[in-house]
């Protein structure tokens, strides 16, 4: 019998997030509605984002955690690998770059879970092995899924294998892996109908009827609250009992 190891030890105080992002921000928006939900309705376990870091410092999600009033670092990756003429790809280079990320975010707090919310950056075994079972991260689409392949959106290769729906995935980071363990999937997401032309339309949708509800709810209802644990081969479990393959199904009464 495995040993199986909370990802967060429930302590009767909110769950310390980093988040990280590169874009618009939306991710890092659902997870703070939600965060300020339950602190007005009295809630002690619940994550509470205490820092923002960012790889494109002028990016739309950085603007937002300032209005908001989270602390941002950044680190410009583009201009970062200019500098030091080394390929965004090149190992050793992405290790420098994590571990000064690193040092930037733990400037602010010592995180207990870091998200992955929208950052183009593939992290490091550096990174990974600071925040070993703590990094979380979110696909646009069903991960267990034959047919995904790298550099093509993940609602194109639905649409491309003739599914009339998709789901979205949150799962935890694991080193040398593209995707790892599922952790919790959205309801289907109707896309019959619609084709390659209406990808706007699809991402939209995607969004609102999965990764904003997915996220928080991985967030600040499973892990916050110690209910997600971990065995030594990754394996995820839930209140003890292990996790399917293709991860927690969440259903309307979980995202309402």
């Amino acid at each position: 019998m495995y040993k199986v190891t909370p990802i967060y030890k429930s302590q009767n105080k909110p769950m310390s997030v980093a988040v990280l992002i590169s874009g618009t921000g939306t991710n890092l928006l659902a997870l703070y509605e939600e965060q300020k939900k339950l602190e007005s309705m009295g809630e002690k376990n619940y994550g509470r984002i205490e820092v923002v870091f960012t790889n494109v410092p002028s990016c739309k999600g950085a603007t937002t955690a300032k209005e908001l009033g989270i602390p941002v670092v950044s680190l410009n990756s583009k201009l970062y690998f200019d500098i030091i003429k080394r390929p965004p790809d090149d190992n050793t280079a992405r290790e420098f770059y994590d571990a000064a990320a690193i040092a930037l975010i733990e400037e602010i707090c010592i995180p207990d879970l870091v998200v992955l919310a929208g950052y183009r950056r593939r992290v490091g075994t550096l990174f990974l092995h600071r925040y070993r079972n703590r990094v979380l991260n979110i696909y646009p689409g069903d991960i267990t899924k034959s047919y995904l392949i790298r550099g093509v959106e993940a609602a194109i290769q639905a649409l491309r294998a003739g599914e009339s729906a998709i789901k979205c995935t949150v799962f935890l980071q694991k080193e040398n892996e593209r995707f790892g363990p599922a952790l919790v999937q959205s309801r289907p997401i109707d896309i019959s109908g619609l084709k390659e032309e209406d990808i706007e339309k699809i991402r939209e949708k995607v969004r609102k009827e999965g990764e904003w509800k997915i996220l928080p709810f991985a967030v600040h209802h499973l892990i916050a609250k110690g209910r997600i644990g971990v065995d030594q081969d990754g394996n995820l479990y839930l209140d003890g009992n292990r996790i399917p393959r293709e991860g927690i199904q969440l259903t309307e009464a979980d995202s309402n």
